[in-house]
């Protein structure tokens, strides 16, 4: 079924109408993304492709939670026109929005980012429907009450079950079964793993895959934030919350909505990108 590579994003990125097709030409979807790469490039800004024609760096990295895609959070930006640096639009004191209120561009990145974290979104004009634009942002607060009622259980589970795991800020758990030193993989990497994923309630598994190959960011969002902790050739056991799984849709009849899951998963190769 392989449930490991239909991230939640997925969802996102098919409903943003990220393909330059749909909302203009492929040639000035072109002209575009070329004017971007050239400002990343004479600004020595390594920014990572989040999606197609969307580019994303962490100015300032915090250890908050990471939003989910209903989740309310308070944010300060400042946009800009790429061309010419001007300011369009600016929130100098954070504000509440809900993040499915946002630009779907914008509401694929952000989850990748912490609470607290400052950073810059490079968007081409597809997204923004006016013109290349740098949405530099501050991330100042998450309210995930749905990731605090999955954390609490899977710490229920920890603890009876004697496991001492690391606690991420994210809410992600995690135990090192076997640590090896080779490379630990970003999201613009592809890696190769082989793995077993089960249902934190009643340890039923749901999935599972060997020698299987994908970049870091096609996956679910807990894992994202799990593999990259990982030096290949290591195993790691991963606690995931729902809300860094598949949240309140679920997957399938398998997973359930709020599905907290354990996913055992070996790191075999990392293919730098």
């Amino acid at each position: 079924m392989r449930i490991f590579l239909i991230p939640i994003v997925g969802a996102l990125l098919s409903s943003c109408n990220s393909n330059p097709a749909i909302n203009q030409s492929p040639s000035q979807f072109t002209k575009d993304t070329t004017a971007i790469l050239s400002y990343l490039t004479q600004n020595h800004i390594d920014a990572i492709e989040v999606t197609t024609g969307v580019w994303l760096i962490i100015d300032s990295a915090a250890k908050g939670i990471h939003p989910t895609f209903n989740d309310s959070i308070n944010l300060k930006y400042t946009t800009r026109s790429l061309a010419d640096n001007s300011i369009l639009n600016q929130l100098t004191t954070p504000k509440h929005f809900v993040l499915d209120s946002l630009l779907p561009a914008i509401q694929v990145v952000l989850p990748l980012v912490q609470s607290g974290s400052k950073g810059r979104i490079f968007l081409p004009s597809d997204d923004t429907g006016y013109n290349n634009w740098i949405f530099q942002f501050q991330l100042t607060d998450v309210k995930d009450y749905q990731l605090k009622l999955d954390t609490a259980n899977i710490d229920a589970y920890l603890s009876k079950n004697s496991i001492n795991a690391v606690k991420d800020p994210s809410g992600l758990r995690y135990t090192v079964d076997a640590l090896s030193t080779g490379p630990q993989p970003s999201l613009r990497d592809e890696i190769l793993v082989n793995y077993t994923a089960r249902n934190l309630s009643d340890g039923s598994i749901v999935d599972q895959g060997n020698s299987a190959s994908f970049f870091t960011s096609s996956v679910i969002l807990g894992l994202q934030i799990g593999l990259q902790k990982m030096p290949a050739g290591s195993t790691f056991t991963f606690y995931l919350p729902s809300r860094l799984a598949y949240g309140e849709a679920g997957y399938a009849s398998s997973i359930q909505p709020n599905a907290n899951l354990i996913f055992n998963v070996k790191l075999i190769k990392v293919t730098r990108h």
